[in-house]
């Protein structure tokens, strides 16, 4: 081999092959709180991702090494296991407060960043209903569709006085038109 050539393994291999393999993660207490405080603010993957990667760049990063890290400190976007009573504890004491006005989605994103519960929505709306169920009246009906469905026909008419045509023209969901003319 002459001395121009480089060996098979160069540098940058050999340090992409370190990055890959390096098992200190594992005992990165900075990076257990910043994954921490980023699910607690309910951040997509991806943005994490992308914060985790710039702020620590000795460690290979994707959405599968993210989720197995996630995975293996323990940090889950939803907590099924909340103490219900402390729950109800919270909310009540957010509907006696400021948050009386918020909605279920709002309300659990405020339990979730303020009082650091990790709960699903559905268990919050759950609880709001126990709580106050006149609120989630008096906030415009959660739950329901907010106008009718419609069918799958749009009409318009068109009417010309000057020469007396009446159209009326009706689209159908498969983008055809039918044009009906009345005399």
């Amino acid at each position: 081999m002459s001395g121009s050539q480089l060996p098979r393994t160069s540098c940058r291999t050999k340090m992409a092959a370190d990055r890959i393999r390096n098992p200190e993660w594992q005992e990165d207490i900075a990076l257990k709180q910043d994954l921490s405080a980023y699910v607690k603010q309910n951040l997509r993957q991806k943005e994490i991702l992308d914060l985790v990667s710039r702020k620590y760049p000795m460690y290979a990063w994707s959405l599968r090494t993210l989720s197995r890290r996630l995975s293996y400190f323990n940090i889950k976007y939803s907590d099924y296991d909340v103490d219900v009573d402390r729950l109800k504890e919270v909310i009540n004491m957010e509907m006696e407060g400021p948050g009386c006005l918020l909605g279920y989605r709002a309300l659990q994103q405020k339990v979730r960043e303020v009082h650091g519960l990790n709960v699903p929505r559905d268990l919050v709306y759950a609880v709001m209903m126990e709580v106050n169920p006149q609120g989630l009246e008096e906030r415009g009906g959660v739950g329901r569709a907010k106008r009718d469905p419609r069918n799958k026909v749009y009409t318009s008419q068109v009417s010309i006085h000057g020469n007396k045509t009446n159209l009326i023209c009706t689209l159908y969901v498969n983008n055809q038109m039918k044009i009906y003319s009345k005399c």
